[in-house]
C-alpha cells in the first residue's frame, strides 16, 4: 500500500516539485519516499511505501527492470503464481517486481493478468508511453488533470490541487453531489480533472493520450445464471471465498480484521479464523445504544475466538475530527460514516498494518432495503407515481419521505431510489435548490431489465467504489493502514452475479433478513442467534447530533444566505429544510448534512 504522483508533460515547461508530493502523501507511505525524473524532464514519478511485502530496501518504488519503471499502490495477490507458471526471474519477493516482468511479458495488456486492488503507473523510457491503469472494481485511487501542457496523475486530489493551484470548481459536480452523496466517476470537483474508471487503462504519449476499459464490469451482469442447486451454489462460493480469504492474508507483516458483526464481516472472520488465522478484531461502537453494535462483534469475536479491541464514538470526538475531514477526501464527501471507519482505523493501526474488511457484500449479495422498493417500484410504476401527491399529504414524515421515493423518474430510476433509500436530494430536489442546473449525469452501462438487479448493479458500478470504497481508503490511509477486501476478489465476484436472484430476495417474514445466501454459509460458523437478526449498517446518529453537539457548527456552513453567496443556491429550499428538521423530520439530518459539506467546500476547497 502506498502512494504515488507523477506528470507527462509533452510540451515545454517547468516540472511539478515532485519533492512536495512525497510530502503531502508521506501519511500513504511513511516506510519511504523516492521520486525519479527521465533526463529531459518529459517525465517525472513519486513514490511513497508501505512496506507489507519484502520489507528490504530493494523492493522500494519507483522500481525499474529494463526501460520500464513503476509505481504503484496496492496489492496483487496473484504474482507467485505469475512469476512461477511464466518463469519470471525476480530479484525481490515483491509483488510490484513481478508486474515489470509481466510487462515485459504482454506490455499493456499485462493488467489484464493481475488479481487484486492496484493503482499503478508504468513508465517505458525506450518507447516513451506511460500508462495509468486501475483495477478492475475501483478498490484503491487514481485523479489524473488533463492540461494542454500535459497530463499530471496522483493517489489522492491534493497533490494535484497544490501543483495546479488555478483548477476551477466543475459546476455539475455541486448538483450531483447533492443527489448522491458522491461524485460519481469519471467526474471530480474540478474542471479538467477525472478520476480513473475501475477497470481503465490509459495510454500516453507525446502525441496525446487514449483510454479503454481493459476489464469491462458489464460483462458480469450479463453472464448465464448458473442452474446448480442452494447446495451446490454454497459449497462453490464457499470454496472461492475460502481462497479468497488465504490469499488476501499473504503478507510480511501482521494482518487484523474490522469487525462490526454484520454478516460481511463476520463471514471474514470466520473464514480466516477457519484456515488458522486467529485475527486480532478492531470495531467501534457508539455512546447511543440505537447505533451501538459493539455488543454483536464481541459476541462473534468470542463465539470465534479472537482478541478484540474497540473504542466509543460520542458527538464530542465527532466534533473535534470534523474541521480535518475535507483534507482527507480533497473534494465534498456526505458519508458521514467515514469519521467511524477513521477511528477504527486508528484503532487499528496501532497493532497491525493491514486488516480485512467486508466491503462488497451488500452489492453481491443484496443486502440494502432499496432491493424490496425495486421490486415493488418494476410492478407498476405508472400506479405509484400517481399515488407520491396523495402520501405527500399524510402527517407522518415517514410518509413524506415514501413520497419523494414514489415521484419516480422516466429514466434513471436506480438512481432515484438510490438517492431516496440514502435520504439525499431527489433531482427535483436537486433543481429546485440550483434552477440553472444540467442533467443529471448518467451512466454509460447498459443495465439489466430486471429491476432488482439493475438496482445491484448501479450500485456496484457507482456506490461501491465512489463512496463506499473512497471512504474506506482514505480514513485508513491517514493512518497508513492497508485495508483489503476479500468479497472482492476476481473470480468471487463473477460468481455471485451468476447466483440466480431467487436466492438474494430476502426471505418474507415479519423481520426481513437480508443476504440470505451469504446468511446460510455463516450459520455454519456462528449460532442463529448471532446470525438471523436485524441489519443495523456503520453508521452514526447523525439526526441526534445535528439537533445537539453539532448544531451550531453545521448551521455556520449551510446557512442559506452563504450557500446563496457561495453556489448561487436558492435560500428559500434551504430555510424550509431547517424548517421541517427543527419540526421532527429526521430524515432530512443527510439532506442538510450534505449543504453542510458543501459549504466547507466553499471555503477550503
Amino acid at each position: 500500500m502506498c502512494g504515488f504522483a507523477g506528470y507527462f508533460l509533452w510540451k515545454e515547461g517547468a516540472p511539478p516539485p515532485l519533492h512536495r508530493a512525497l510530502e503531502l502523501l508521506r501519511h500513504r507511505g511513511p516506510d519511504a519516499a523516492r521520486f525519479w525524473q527521465s533526463a529531459e524532464g518529459q517525465v517525472g514519478l513519486a513514490h511513497t511505501r508501505l512496506s507489507i511485502l519484502d520489507l528490504s530496501e530493494a523492493a522500494h518504488q519507483p522500481l525499474q527492470l529494463d526501460s520500464a519503471w513503476i509505481v504503484y499502490n496496492g496489492e496483487v495477490y496473484n504474482f507467485r503464481a505469475l512469476a512461477e507458471v511464466n518463469r519470471f526471474c525476480p530479484r525481490t519477493h515483491s509483488d510490484t517486481e513481478v508486474l515489470l516482468w509481466a510487462y515485459k511479458r504482454w506490455g499493456e495488456k499485462f493488467v489484464e493478468k493481475l488479481e487484486g486492488m492496484f493503482a499503478l503507473a508504468l513508465y517505458d523510457e525506450g518507447k516513451k508511453e506511460l500508462f495509468l491503469a486501475r483495477d478492475a472494481f475501483g478498490i484503491k485511487p487514481l485523479w489524473v488533470a488533463v492540461l494542454p501542457e500535459g497530463i499530471y496523475f496522483a493517489s489522492e486530489l491534493k497533490v494535484l490541487r497544490v501543483w495546479l493551484p488555478k483548477l476551477q470548481r466543475r459546476p455539475e459536480a455541486v448538483a450531483e453531489f447533492l443527489h448522491l452523496g458522491f461524485i460519481p466517476a469519471p467526474l471530480s470537483w474540478y474542471e479538467n480533472v477525472y478520476k480513473v474508471l475501475p477497470g481503465e487503462l490509459w495510454r500516453i504519449s507525446s502525441d496525446g493520450f487514449q483510454r479503454y476499459l481493459y476489464y469491462d464490469r458489464q460483462r458480469l451482469w450479463q453472464m448465464p445464471k448458473l442452474t446448480l442447486s442452494h447446495a451446490d451454489l454454497k459449497d462453490a462460493l464457499r470454496a472461492e471465498l475460502r481462497r479468497a480469504v488465504r490469499e488476501h492474508l499473504v503478507s510480511d507483516v501482521p494482518v487484523g480484521l474490522f469487525l462490526s458483526g454484520g454478516t460481511d464481516s463476520s463471514l471474514i472472520a470466520a473464514l480466516a479464523a477457519e484456515a488458522g488465522y486467529k485475527l486480532k478484531a478492531f470495531s467501534i461502537g457508539f455512546a447511543e445504544q440505537t447505533h451501538n453494535e459493539l455488543p454483536y462483534a464481541q459476541a462473534v469475536a468470542q463465539h470465534l475466538g479472537l482478541p478484540i479491541d474497540y473504542e466509543i464514538l460520542g458527538p464530542q470526538e465527532a466534533l473535534s475530527l470534523l474541521p480535518t475531514l475535507h483534507s482527507w477526501y480533497d473534494e465534498p464527501f456526505g458519508d458521514v460514516s467515514a469519521i467511524p471507519t477513521y477511528l477504527v482505523s486508528r484503532l487499528a493501526a496501532r497493532s497491525v498494518k493491514v486488516v480485512l474488511a467486508g466491503d462488497g457484500g451488500d452489492e453481491l449479495y443484496w443486502g440494502y432495503g432499496r432491493y424490496r422498493w425495486a421490486r415493488r417500484l418494476s410492478l407498476v410504476p405508472g400506479f405509484w407515481r400517481r399515488s407520491a401527491s396523495l402520501v405527500a399529504l399524510a402527517p407522518n414524515p415517514r410518509y413524506k419521505r415514501v413520497s419523494e421515493l414514489l415521484r419516480l423518474p422516466t429514466q434513471a430510476v436506480p438512481e432515484h431510489i438510490f438517492s431516496q433509500e440514502q435520504y439525499t436530494f431527489s433531482w427535483r430536489e436537486v433543481k429546485e435548490l440550483l434552477p440553472e442546473v444540467m442533467g443529471p449525469w448518467r451512466t454509460p452501462y447498459t443495465l439489466p431489465s430486471l429491476a432488482p438487479e439493475a438496482q445491484a448493479a448501479w450500485d456496484f458500478l457507482h456506490y461501491l467504489p465512489d463512496d463506499l470504497l473512497t471512504k474506506v481508503d482514505r480514513a485508513s490511509m491517514q493512518h497508513s493502514l492497508e485495508v483489503r477486501v476479500p468479497l472482492l476478489d476476481k473470480r468471487a465476484v463473477a460468481l455471485a452475479w451468476q447466483i440466480p436472484p431467487r436466492y438474494k430476495y430476502p426471505r418474507p417474514g415479519a423481520e426481513v433478513q437480508y443476504k440470505p445466501f451469504l446468511r446460510d454459509i455463516l450459520k455454519d460458523y456462528l449460532p442463529a442467534s448471532l446470525v438471523e437478526r436485524k441489519k443495523w449498517g456503520f453508521t452514526v446518529p447523525l439526526a441526534q447530533w445535528l439537533r445537539g453537539p453539532l448544531r451550531d457548527w453545521a448551521y455556520a456552513y449551510a446557512e442559506p444566505c452563504f450557500l446563496s453567496q457561495a453556489y448561487g443556491m436558492r435560500p428559500e429550499p434551504v430555510k424550509r429544510l431547517w424548517s421541517r428538521f427543527d419540526q421532527g423530520e429526521s430524515f432530512l439530518a443527510t439532506r442538510l448534512w450534505l449543504l453542510t459539506q458543501i459549504g466547507v467546500a466553499a471555503g477550503v476547497l
